[in-house]
């Protein structure tokens, strides 16, 4: 009982530091999520991203870059940066004539986008409601499973343990500063239903643990 105490204390403690991180330096948001540019170029040819990648480091001395490659025939290249400079641009665009033969002009033929941060709650907005359908649906199953078990107890614990590891799961990120990118969502709802099985498997235990001393008596 003691060792329970002092886990859900730490947890506690995780949980509190993961809020004061979040209000005070918020979350360490991956590329893809915070502002930046993008840098649009048509190539006209077979290219490797890594090839791509490589000048944009060379020109702007950043590591982070996303290069993807666009249209149907993938003979455009999307670069995505942090921020990029005029001059930068100039030299992005000389370095990639030179490595594919091209004649492209900044102003002809690569747009830049200025691109705003996402928010996550905008990330998490179409999960929203299938999640709140599965759980309604698991607290409705549960209700009527374990009806032999206090009600209030069991959907307590349902909807409390998955709140704690949910939470728990978005301190450490926010603590460890690890960037919230697409993975983090799934990652957050594979805890809800590791979770969610967790408390049916101990509440199923506790059932069977009650129907086997309801027989004994």
């Amino acid at each position: 009982m003691e060792k329970k105490k002092i886990a859900y204390i730490v947890l506690a403690c995780i949980i509190i530091i993961g809020i004061i991180v979040i209000a005070f330096a918020g979350f360490n948001v991956s590329l893809k999520y915070s502002p930046n540019k993008q840098v649009s170029v048509y190539i006209g040819k077979e290219f490797e991203s890594s090839d791509i990648k490589n000048i944009v480091k060379e020109v702007i001395g950043n590591n982070k870059v996303i290069v993807q490659k666009v249209e149907l025939y993938e003979e455009i290249v999307a670069i995505t940066v942090k921020d990029i400079t005029d001059e930068q641009i100039e030299q992005l665009n000389v370095k990639i004539n030179e490595k594919y033969g091209l004649e492209n002009t900044v102003k002809e033929d690569i747009k830049v986008t200025q691109n705003s941060n996402l928010r996550i709650r905008d990330i998490a907005k179409p999960f929203i409601m299938p999640v709140a359908i599965s759980l309604a649906i698991i607290l409705i199953y549960a209700g009527i499973r374990f009806r032999k078990i206090n009600i209030l107890e069991v959907l307590g614990k349902i909807i409390g343990m998955n709140v704690l590891g949910v939470a728990l799961f978005v301190s450490i990120i926010a603590i460890v500063r690890i960037p919230v990118n697409a993975l983090t969502i799934p990652m957050c709802l594979a805890i809800y239903v590791v979770v969610s099985l967790a408390v049916f498997n101990e509440l199923e235990e506790k059932t069977q643990r009650s129907m086997q001393e309801a027989k004994k008596k």
